[in-house]
């Protein structure tokens, strides 16, 4: 038996940090950080293959060097068999499109995606809310891949509530990544101020995403990320600029980075945007999904 997943990248339309958790609970990435966020998968995704293996082991090829202790896929199905006590092994193969370090969310993607393959693969059975534990336990990001489906995004990444948009959003999105990542943790030890969002953010959400007023989108693309991570990086500004000056409806760093993405309405403006960076940066065009 063979599974083959398709493993999406997100985006975030926007990114408080509303606070310090109190209750000790640590994130691998945002630390003991509260979060409310809007994210959304694009069509840009890596692809992973499962296949059962007899020796009990987990073995990972990719066409990526990742070290294993920093490998979301392993520590996902070591997460599954600890939880389980399943002794079987899997053969997972990754075929990576998702730049790494880029806020697209390429790690936690691959570990939810491990959690559905290995959960079906291996016959475990284990219902939705067990997942979203486990999910939890690895990233503040995971569990919404879990879903891979836009939703509103809340506390360390557990609170999650699904949005059904009526029709899909009829935008472009270039995504484009210098040639540096941007380490998450780092990004948020950077953090010196918190803030909340009012309640105009559920209205612009609304407008925005059931009654297609794209006009509107500035209105909501925040990240609290940005500022820190701008000053860590000034270059990463100037591509926003760039983005906005060249047709974007709004444009905004995507996670803690290192990549920004433009909306655009006509893709051929997507296009000439992109020309803009050619030497030395990945660019991709997307459509949300």
């Amino acid at each position: 038996m063979k599974i083959t997943l398709k493993s999406p990248a997100k985006i975030n339309w926007f990114l408080y940090v509303t606070g310090k958790r109190d209750d000790g609970y640590h994130n691998l990435f945002s630390g003991y950080h509260n979060l409310f966020s809007l994210m959304q998968t694009v069509s840009l995704h890596d692809t992973l293959h499962f296949e059962p293996s007899d020796n009990g082991g987990i073995n990972i090829l990719s066409d990526t060097a990742i070290p294993v202790k920093e490998n979301l896929i392993f520590r996902a199905a070591m997460a599954l068999k600890s939880h389980t006590g399943y002794h079987g092994g899997v053969r997972v193969t990754l075929h990576k499109e998702i730049p790494m370090e880029a806020g697209l969310g390429g790690g936690s993607s691959n570990a939810a995606t491990t959690l559905l393959g290995l959960n079906k693969l291996w016959n475990l059975r284990l219902s939705e809310k067990e997942l979203l534990e486990l999910a939890s336990d690895i990233g503040s990001d995971v569990p919404f891949f879990i879903f891979q489906e836009p939703a509103l995004v809340e506390g360390k990444g557990e609170i999650i509530t699904r949005m059904k948009f009526n029709r899909p959003m009829e935008v472009f999105i270039l995504i484009v990544k210098p040639p540096f990542g941007v380490s998450t943790s780092r990004a948020y030890k950077e953090i010196k101020n918190y803030s909340k969002p009012d309640n105009s953010v559920v209205e612009h959400i609304k407008d925005v995403f059931f009654n297609k007023r794209y006009d509107l989108l500035p209105e909501i693309m925040v990240n609290d990320l940005e500022r820190p991570v701008f000053r860590l990086y000034p270059e990463l500004k100037e591509i926003k600029k760039t983005l906005l000056n060249y047709g974007a409806i709004g444009a905004l760093l995507s996670g803690s980075g290192s990549s920004l993405f433009g909306v655009f309405k006509e893709s051929d403006m997507a296009e000439k945007a992109s020309e803009l960076f050619k030497d030395g940066y990945w660019t991709r065009i997307v459509v949300p999904t």
